[in-house]
């Protein structure tokens, strides 16, 4: 009996072979389907792809550097870095001592030979006073003295010449006057030749008849002779005056003209020094308006290189930097070489801001606005290229009532696109097989 329940226990029981067999195709199956669905997942679900790079906060303008073109002594120091300034506020004062002394000696100058040349106009155009409209200033001490310094000239100059043409045409006059006497003797000498010419004819009728002798008609002839003779001289002489009155009036001509070229020469030189000085005035007036350094635009001052009073401030150097106050920031990143390629302006980034809190600060939405043309090398010669990256209304929205500042580091991950993990796994793989294939 015991033989037979053993018997038919044992045809219940499971072989433990078997058993086993079916736990091993269990467990195949489990793993072969965990794989499968993983294989699946990594051929077929897509992964956000991204390229990491480290940067720094900028602003889009950059910082402004002030210079000085001439340089100079530093008079006063009006600002120090950390100071907010406006656009137009004096920053540095620089001593004007050497420039004043220029401007005010040109100026001088100026006044000077712009009276001078309205004297010359005056002249030139043969007025009775000088206009002195034209110069630069009227009623200050310098322009008066000027001024009545050329009147003077004026009259002085004016009524030499006039003075020389009053005595040629006086002598014009003496002239006239002396053949206007040559003539009414010509008359009274003419009124004597008809005189003699009567008597001679009434003389030779007498003669023939018998009345007078010859000896009386031959003086009478000879005084005909004498005073025909008389008249032909005079007749030369009123030429020889007449020629002497048009040399005279040729000399008042002469004396115009010589005056007149000589007024145009200067006129011309003195034109030509009031345009010179002119420019050099206004060049002076620059360099005086620019003693006071003022601020381009409202920003922070930074990198002050100046301060010494008294100190020399060489021509075109940095004397300090204007970080603007109203710009918009941007964080400049600088990406691998490996990942240039999948990087391109338009593309969307993630900001992280190490300087805050990670688990406050949430990431901030930017996009690349520039990507650098050629690659750059840090100090230490690693390459890599620059990309800008600005933050959008929705990033600047989210950062609420955090500051960024200048200068502060970030994290910058920028969407290159979307990848399997299986693309991820096997590339490595496929670019080392690549290059073989190349090589061989």
């Amino acid at each position: 009996m015991s033989d037979a329940i053993v018997k038919r226990l044992g045809t219940s029981l499971p072989d433990p072979s078997t058993s086993g067999k079916r736990a091993s195709s269990f467990g195949f199956l489990v793993v072969f389907v965990t794989f499968g669905i993983f294989g699946g997942w990594a051929a077929l679900a897509p992964l956000d792809s991204a390229a990491l790079a480290p940067g720094v906060v900028m602003v889009q303008t950059f910082r402004k550097s002030i210079q000085h073109l001439e340089g100079g002594i530093v008079k006063e120091l009006l600002v120090r870095d950390g100071d907010l300034v406006k656009a137009g506020n004096p920053l540095i004062i620089l001593d004007e001592t050497q420039v004043r002394a220029e401007y005010e000696v040109t100026r001088s100058q100026l006044i000077a030979v712009q009276a001078a040349e309205a004297r010359l106009r005056a002249e030139r155009d043969d007025l009775a006073a000088v206009d002195f409209s034209s110069m630069i200033e009227q009623d200050t001490p310098r322009a008066l003295e000027a001024r009545e310094g050329e009147s003077q000239v004026f009259k002085a100059r004016r009524n030499s010449r006039l003075g020389e043409i009053s005595v040629l045409q006086e002598r014009i006059g003496q002239l006239h006057e002396q053949i206007n006497g040559l003539k009414k003797v010509i008359g009274t000498k003419g009124s004597l030749e008809r005189s003699f010419s009567t008597e001679i004819r009434e003389l030779k009728e007498l003669l023939a008849e018998g009345f007078v002798d010859k000896q009386r008609l031959l003086e009478q002839e000879r005084n005909l002779d004498k005073t025909r003779a008389e008249v032909a001289d005079h007749r030369s002489e009123i030429t020889k005056t007449q020629l002497q009155v048009n040399e005279t009036k040729l000399q008042i001509l002469q004396l115009n003209k010589d005056f007149n070229a000589e007024v145009v020469s200067q006129l011309a030189e003195v034109q030509s020094k009031v345009f010179d000085l002119q420019e050099k005035k206004a060049a002076l007036e620059d360099r005086l308006s620019r003693v006071v350094i003022r601020a381009p635009e409202d920003g922070m001052i930074l990198g002050m290189k100046v301060h010494t009073i008294g100190g020399v401030v060489s021509p075109a150097t940095p004397l300090l930097e204007i970080v603007p106050a109203v710009s918009d920031l941007i964080v400049e990143a600088k990406v691998s070489p490996n990942d240039i390629d999948r990087v391109e302006v338009g593309k969307s980034a993630d900001i992280r801001f190490s300087s805050f809190n990670s688990s406050t600060t949430p990431v901030i939405q930017g996009r690349v606005i520039h990507v650098s043309a050629d690659r750059l090398e840090e100090q230490d010669g690693t390459p890599y290229y620059l990309a800008r990256v600005g933050l959008t209304e929705e990033g600047a929205k989210r950062l609420g009532g955090l500051r960024l500042q200048p200068g502060m580091p970030a994290e910058v991950f920028i969407n290159t696109g979307e990848r399997t993990l299986l693309q991820y796994l096997i590339q490595p793989a496929t670019d080392t097989f690549a290059r073989s294939l190349i090589e061989d």
